[in-house]
């Protein structure tokens, strides 16, 4: 038995048949991929990456259940994950690739798993298991956590522990115990608090929109499929290998102002003029889509959580209410004298 110390969970037990995972280089290639991409040019302290996440869903996986094939799942679940995790996943889904960090787990797991006593099969027939992925699952308990401690968003002392002691799988379905539904609808609050404090936060939505544009410049030397295999230090040194305008932008934190925010329609209306009358280079057109996601979790009575919970049921219709397009200008070419015009 190893130790790992991490700041949310102590010391991280890691038992000796998992430590080649771990020690594995495409499992080591998490340390260079940041859990929250750009989010670091907001909150200077989101330096936070995919390995220490994928040891902290091990960890609160290994309180949910006694199955070592679903501990090495959660401790797998994100090793597909590309350099800036999803935002360059989506970025290259936009520029019309079609692109799966999943697939791409699968596939680097089958090298990493070579010379271990797990099998991929045997892994990832966990890809669907509630207990890692479900609505209360260890991978969204663990990001919330980590992601409110290392941003500084603070949500409360979210008591996880007493959660996964009451869960279990029943017929596929997550189940959780009545007397848990408080710690519950914490999870649920907490993590709508993030997608309007950190995961949409306003500057990200540009910050992100201006990276879609600087991948687009690297594609111009790069493969997708490349690109998906690197590590961050390495595409950063594409970006400015290749001279990307868009990625000096961001490194500099040159980022584009909010002049808009409201329906589609008024946005393309702005964003038309703005491009015609300043150049397609000076505008941005965007959108803050809905952070919402069914919590496909059922109680021991039979209600669903929707059913028993009137607090996260307000959730949705809160997230839809936060639904809007935004257009953003290069305030370096658009005078400040004329934004009243806008």
């Amino acid at each position: 038995m190893k130790y790992i110390r991490d700041p949310l969970h102590g010391d991280i037990e890691v038992p000796e048949e998992f430590l080649p995972i771990v020690d594995h280089p495409l499992f080591q290639r998490l340390r260079r991929i940041s859990q929250l991409a750009l989010v670091r040019y907001i909150y200077p302290s989101a330096n936070h990456t995919r390995f220490e996440h994928s040891l902290g869903v091990f960890h609160v996986t290994r309180h949910a259940t006694d199955n070592p094939s679903v501990w090495a799942y959660a401790l797998l679940h994100d090793v597909g994950h590309p350099p800036f995790s999803h935002l360059m996943e989506t970025a290259l889904n936009r520029l019309g690739y079609r692109i799966d960090h999943e697939r791409m787990g699968r596939k680097l797991a089958g090298e990493i798993l070579t010379d271990t006593v797990f099998s991929v099969k045997e892994v990832f027939k966990n890809e669907e298991n509630p207990l890692v992925h479900g609505g209360v699952g260890s991978d969204r308990i663990d990001y919330i956590i980590r992601d409110s401690y290392f941003t500084g968003v603070r949500i409360g002392y979210l008591q996880w522990d007493r959660l996964v002691r009451n869960m279990y799988v029943d017929g596929g379905r997550l189940v959780i115990r009545n007397k848990v539904l408080a710690n519950a609808e914490h999870l649920f609050v907490a993590r709508f608090i993030l997608g309007d404090a950190v995961y949409y936060h306003k500057t990200l939505l540009v910050l992100d929109e201006m990276f879609v544009r600087a991948v687009s410049e690297l594609l111009d030397h790069y493969g997708a499929e490349d690109i998906m295999v690197m590590d961050e230090p390495a595409v950063i040194s594409a970006f400015r290998g290749v001279g990307s305008v868009w990625w000096r932008r961001i490194e500099d934190r040159r980022i584009f102002k909010v002049v808009f925010r409201g329906d589609e329609g008024e946005a393309r209306d702005l964003y038309e003029k703005l491009a015609g009358q300043y150049g397609e280079e000076t505008v941005i057109l965007g959108k803050r889509p809905t952070f919402y996601s069914k919590p496909d979790v059922y109680l021991e009575d039979g209600r669903t959580l929707i059913q028993a919970s009137p607090l996260i049921r307000s959730l949705r219709r809160s997230e839809e209410e936060r639904v809007h397009w935004f257009v953003a200008i290069d305030p370096e070419k658009v005078p400040r004298s004329n934004y009243h015009e806008l």
